[in-house]
């Protein structure tokens, strides 16, 4: 009787183990089907998000080329190439920066500096594009106000919110986007806020994170990259990010900085 008991607890003690490393042998294969999706699906919207700004660049290239216009119509295509660089650049830099973040090797230097100025300048550099996409810049920023901030990062963080405020309301009867900037206690906070249809309720736990987007598949592509690395950024600084549901529906994403 001592050894079938013996023999059953060996079995039984095997079967655990079995199952434990069947379970285990699933989790990886899980792991790696999921992986292997995400690959896919950033593969697929990076190729998207490439395509249109190249397409863009060729197109004014080729009128440039071909001397097609007035000057002034030739000038235009040379803001449009530059808006089209800015953007094939803006998601170059999305995937350089979270490949650094993975990496562990993001390096940012906040120091004191003029806030104000620097969002007016970066309001300034993106009107142009907004404009020709139907959608208005509104700015609320006072000029001389101060925060702690690395000016490299404030730039990724304000043009990927601002990027998405521009993409996410398209459709939207109001297609004005407002950028403030105040002094909250002992911090500054800049908002970036639309009209558009918001995040949806079940999208916000995951919100940032990488290859995750606050809309359904049917939306507009993207890498959902840009607000995982807009966040990392804004840790580093010593800030947040976090978005605010609006009631009357769009959405405001907030960014806190230390007031120098």
């Amino acid at each position: 009787a001592q050894v079938a008991r013996g023999f059953i607890v060996r079995f039984v003690l095997v079967g655990v183990i079995a199952a434990l490393a069947a379970a285990f042998v699933v989790l990886l294969v899980s792991r790696a089907e999921r992986l292997a999706r995400e690959r896919s699906q950033f593969a697929a919207a990076a190729a998207h998000e490439l395509r249109t700004p190249l397409a863009g660049l060729q197109l004014y290239g080729d009128m440039l080329a071909d001397g097609l216009g007035d000057p002034a119509k030739l000038r235009d295509y040379a803001r449009r190439m530059s808006e089209e660089a800015s953007r094939l650049g803006r998601v170059v830099s999305n995937v350089l920066g979270f490949s650094q973040l993975e990496r562990g090797n993001l390096s940012v230097d906040a120091k004191p500096g003029p806030l104000g100025e620097v969002l007016c300048e970066l309001a300034e550099r993106s009107q142009p594009a907004l404009d020709r996409a139907g959608a208005t810049l509104a700015l609320d920023v006072t000029p001389d106000l101060a925060a702690r901030f690395d000016r490299d990062a404030l730039a990724r963080i304000v043009g990927n919110l601002l990027d998405n405020a521009e993409k996410y309301s398209r459709g939207a009867d109001d297609r004005t986007i407002e950028l403030a900037a105040r002094v909250v206690g002992d911090a500054v906070e800049v908002s970036v806020s639309d009209h558009g249809p918001g995040v949806a309720t079940g999208a916000r736990t995951r919100l940032f994170r990488p290859f995750s987007r606050g809309v359904t598949s049917d939306g507009p592509a993207g890498l959902g990259l840009g607000l995982a690395l807009s966040r990392s950024l804004a840790e580093a600084m010593g800030g947040e990010l976090e978005h605010r549901p609006a009631p009357s529906g769009g959405a405001t994403f907030v960014l806190k900085l230390a007031k120098s």
